[in-house]
């Protein structure tokens, strides 16, 4: 049975990492919504699109992009990837409440009741594909100095968007050969605002997730990835 796994954790936490491997070895198709997103708004078009512009300054500057616009993206993902008959796998999405659970009924208007314009979030759409017993959510545990330091000298693939290996210092990236850079979301002062707007928006999908009855793993994110990766395939029993 195919299988909708969301990998949490602060900035530095490994989740991409997580879900690549996850991909590699296991039959998911891992959605990385920051790569995505990070393309979309340093593309050309972005100089040109309002939209675009927009979410480029949220993005550089460490804010969380514009919920109803990542909906849209991991909704359609997600769609596409149930299609497939494959797993999947989120690193990155959903961030907030309402990108995870769309409007609450207190705040959705008669009117956009009656018109059916309620917006739907990421979990209401994984439940009608996969199941509530085939959902999991993956709770990567760093501290904030561990997950500064990481990212302070996180590089990745300006090519395959690969990141760097541990203590690899090559500019070259080992996979595809390509220059390896830094992300603009990486600096310091950045990085701070990550994981503020981490602990103010996202940490509290987790509480609500739990109560309608997704499960929860919540694994220390500080070992070598390799290791974290057993961790996460033995709690949902790919083996």
């Amino acid at each position: 049975m195919a299988k909708a796994v969301i990998i949490y954790g602060p900035p530095g936490a490994g989740k991409g990492t997580q879900a690549e491997l996850l991909e590699r070895n296991f039959d998911f198709i891992h959605f990385d919504t920051g790569r995505y997103v990070e393309r979309l708004v340093h593309s050309p078009e972005a100089e040109k699109n309002k939209i675009l512009k927009r979410e480029q300054v949220n993005f550089n500057t460490g804010k969380l992009m514009t919920p109803a616009w990542i909906i849209k993206i991991s909704r359609a993902a997600a769609l596409k990837i149930a299609k497939t008959g494959n797993s999947a796998v989120f690193s990155g999405s959903p961030r907030t409440l309402f990108e995870a659970f769309g409007d609450p009924p207190a705040l959705t208007s008669p009117r956009r009741r009656r018109v059916g314009r309620k917006t739907k979030g990421l979990f209401e759409i994984l439940l009608k594909l996969f199941g509530r017993e085939n959902i999991f959510i993956i709770h990567l545990l760093i501290p904030p100095s561990v997950s500064t330091g990481r990212n302070q000298i996180r590089r990745v693939c300006s090519v395959c968007g690969l990141p760097a290996m541990r203590g690899n210092p090559s500019p070259r990236c080992l996979f595809c050969g390509g220059p390896m850079r830094t992300r603009t979301l990486d600096k310091a002062s950045v990085i701070k605002i990550r994981l503020k707007e981490y602990r103010d928006r996202t940490f509290p999908i987790l509480k609500k997730a739990k109560k309608i009855g997704i499960k929860i793993f919540e694994i220390d994110g500080k070992p070598l990835p390799y290791k974290v990766h057993r961790q996460i395939v033995k709690k949902i029993k790919l083996r």
